[in-house]
C-alpha cells in the first residue's frame, strides 16, 4: 500500500493552529502537499498556502461528520486527539478503508516512568507522573491498535518526548530565556532527572516519512536520543544569551515540582532503535543549536506565556 511521492497526495490534518500542527502544515505545504486543515477556529491560522481550513469542533460527531461528508484523504495527521473518544468519533464519520495512512501523535507519557532505557514495548498506564493525560493517550492507542486488526488500518502512532523550537506555545525554554533576560534566580528539582528531546523541524520530517514507510501498524519513540539533566539544559541557554545562570536547588520534597518548575520530574529515556532500522527520519538537531534557533524566534517575537501552574516561580 506504498503511496508514491510523485502523487500528489491528499493530507487532512486535524489541527492547524497550535504548536505541532501548525508547524506540520506549514511544513506539507511547502513540501507540496495538497493540504487541509481542520480547527474549531478559536486561535487564528497566521499562515497560507492550505486548501480548505475546516472550521469545526471535531468531538462534535454531528459537526463532524457534516464537515467531512464527500471529502476523502490519502492521509490524515491527528495531532489533536487527546482521548479515545476523540479518535472513535474520527473514525465514525470517515471510512476507514478510503484512507491509505493514518498518522497519530502520542506522547512518551504512555510510559510508567523509569530511569531505563524505554523501548516501545515497556510497561505503560496511568501514573502520578502524568495522570490522565497519558492515560487517555494510551487508550486512544489501544483503539487505533484495534482498528489496525479489525480495519485493516494502515496508522502510524509517534510517542515524542519533549517537543521544543520556534513557535512552541508552552512555557518551557522560553521560561530559561525570560529568567536569564532578566537574571532572575531560577528554581530546580534537586534530582538527578534526566530528560530528551525532539525539534520541531525533526518532529515534522519524521511524521512525513510516515507518508511512505511501509513499517507501519505499530508505534515509535521519536527523540534525539541525547539526556540532558535540568541544570544542563539552564546553563545551555545560559550560554546562548551569554548569561550565568543564577540557579537554586529545592529539594523535591519541598514543593510540587509544577508550581516552581516548566517540567515534570521524571525521566525520559527512549530508545529509538526501531526508528532507525525501520527507515524513519532521525534527529539531526542537537539541543545547542536547537535552543540558538528557539531563542531567535523568541527574541524575534517577544511572545507573552501564561502557566498557571507556576504560581512559585512567577
Amino acid at each position: 500500500m506504498r503511496l508514491k511521492e510523485d502523487k500528489m497526495v491528499k493530507v487532512l490534518i486535524l489541527g492547524g493552529s497550535g504548536f505541532v500542527s501548525q508547524a506540520l502544515a506549514k511544513y506539507l505545504i511547502k513540501r507540496g502537499y495538497e493540504t487541509d486543515i481542520l480547527t474549531r477556529g478559536i486561535k487564528e491560522v497566521n499562515y497560507l498556502g492550505f486548501r480548505n481550513h475546516i472550521i469545526c469542533d471535531r468531538k462534535d460527531k454531528k459537526s463532524l461528520k457534516s464537515s467531512l461528508k464527500n471529502k476523502n484523504y490519502d492521509v490524515i495527521f491527528d495531532i489533536s486527539a487527546y482521548s479515545k473518544d476523540d479518535v472513535e468519533i474520527l473514525f465514525s464519520c470517515i471510512n476507514p478503508s478510503s484512507l491509505k495512512r493514518y498518522i497519530f501523535c502520542s506522547s512518551a507519557a504512555v510510559y510508567i516512568p523509569t530511569n531505563r532505557n524505554i523501548k516501545e514495548d515497556a510497561d505503560k498506564g496511568e501514573n502520578s507522573t502524568w495522570g490522565i493525560y497519558g492515560y487517555n493517550k494510551l487508550q486512544a492507542e489501544s483503539y487505533i491498535n484495534e482498528l489496525i486488526l479489525k480495519e485493516d488500518l494502515h496508522a502510524t502512532i509517534f510517542r515524542p518526548t519533549y517537543i521544543y523550537g520556534e513557535g512552541n506555545d508552552l512555557y518551557r525554554e522560553c521560561y530559561f530565556f525570560d529568567k536569564l533576560e532578566n537574571e532572575d534566580i531560577i528554581l530546580v528539582p534537586d534530582d538527578d532527572v534526566k530528560v530528551q528531546f525532539i525539534h520541531i523541524q525533526d518532529l515534522v520530517k519524521a511524521f512525513e516519512c510516515a507518508i511512505y514507510n511501509d513499517n507501519d501498524r505499530r508505534a515509535y519513540n521519536l527523540t534525539s536520543p541525547n539526556l540532558y539533566s535540568f541544570e544542563e539544559i539552564i546553563n545551555l541557554c545560559a550560554c546562548i544569551l551569554n548569561k550565568k545562570a543564577n540557579i537554586k536547588k529545592v529539594p523535591i520534597s519541598n514543593l510540587d515540582v509544577r508550581s516552581y518548575f516548566p517540567f515534570r520530574n521524571t525521566n525520559f529515556n527512549l530508545n529509538i532503535k526501531d526508528l532507525r532500522e525501520n527507515g524513519f527520519h532521525l534527529p539531526v538537531i542537537y539541543l545547542k543549536e536547537g535552543l540558538e534557533m528557539s531563542y531567535k524566534w523568541y527574541s524575534d517575537e517577544r511572545p507573552i506565556y501564561r502557566d498557571y501552574k507556576l504560581v512559585k516561580a512567577l
